[in-house]
């Protein structure tokens, strides 16, 4: 990364950090990540110009010496920001900005396409692996839930559609948030599910702390559905066997996950119970224990 600053924006600094979901640096007092694009260049910058419309101006591109927004350097993209927040604050839920767009999202296919390469990843390179095994096909099942939900509703998501994170960790820095790179444009209510299901495994509040805050959320039938969706969706628990299949993590990081698969399900119902009494939910079965 050092090459690419130095060549292409001509600064020098004395070191680079890997953190808010990039390479981090200073000069003159003045803060900057270059990132890696995760999605294609025209996607990224439409998230940017979203951002600058609606005068949300914390990340700033930076021109390389080529006077180009893009730096491709051996066939991967870069972008260069300058830095306009308070990095190390954290990110409160009432921090949180709304940018609707209008966009067709259809989770029930991309999902069922997730399932499809987790269980090919199942077949091929997880046969050794026992905490695997044990585990996956359990959270196959709730994903499987939340794509029946999504089906129901995806020609219905349009209007329900704003800038959103592909992660929201707990806690999330605002560095990490205001990042262009960590966002997408998907249904508004995934930031919530994700933060939710982060501040869950790695917080672990009473249940009741993420009801109150589920009632102060001005959901509709369609929203809060798509919220429970969200919720049902185990990323936590895929995103770790992802490191494990490609990355070569150890597989007892899954126990964070499935040590609390009870809790987790305890946490759905009540969830589950607090959406129907004001909205018309779904019928999921197991998930009307508590009813």
């Amino acid at each position: 990364m050092e090459n690419i600053i130095n060549y292409y924006y001509n600064f020098y600094p004395e070191t680079i950090s890997r953190m808010y979901g990039g390479f981090y640096f200073e000069n003159n007092n003045l803060k900057y990540l270059l990132v890696e694009l995760i999605t294609d260049s025209k996607k990224a910058l439409e998230i940017y110009e979203l951002l600058m419309v609606n005068g949300i101006k914390n990340y700033i591109i930076i021109y390389n010496k080529d006077n180009n927004i893009i730096t491709n350097h051996y066939d991967k993209n870069y972008i260069l920001f300058i830095i306009n927040c308070k990095i190390n604050d954290i990110l409160r839920f009432d921090d949180q900005f709304l940018i609707p767009v209008n966009k067709n999202i259809n989770w029930s296919e991309m999902w069922s396409e997730r399932i499809n390469y987790y269980e090919i990843q199942i077949n091929e390179l997880a046969q050794d692996k026992k905490i695997v095994l044990h585990s996956v096909y359990y959270y196959i099942g709730l994903a499987e839930n939340a794509i029946y939900i999504a089906g129901i509703y995806e020609d219905k998501v349009s209007s329900e559609c704003g800038v959103q994170h592909y992660r929201m960790h707990v806690p999330i820095t605002k560095g990490e948030y205001y990042n262009p790179n960590n966002m997408l444009v998907d249904v508004l209510v995934r930031d919530v599910a994700e933060y939710i299901k982060s501040s869950f495994f790695l917080e672990k509040r009473d249940n009741n702390y993420y009801i109150d805050y589920i009632k102060t959320l001005l959901l509709t039938d369609l929203t809060a559905n798509l919220l429970l969706a969200r919720l049902l969706y185990p990323s936590y628990y895929f995103d770790i066997f992802d490191d494990i299949i490609l990355n070569d993590y150890s597989e007892t990081e899954l126990l964070s996950i499935t040590d609390r698969q009870k809790d987790y399900e305890i946490f759905l119902n009540h969830i589950y119970l607090e959406l129907s009494r004001n909205f018309k939910i779904v019928n999921i079965n197991w998930l009307k224990k508590g009813l």
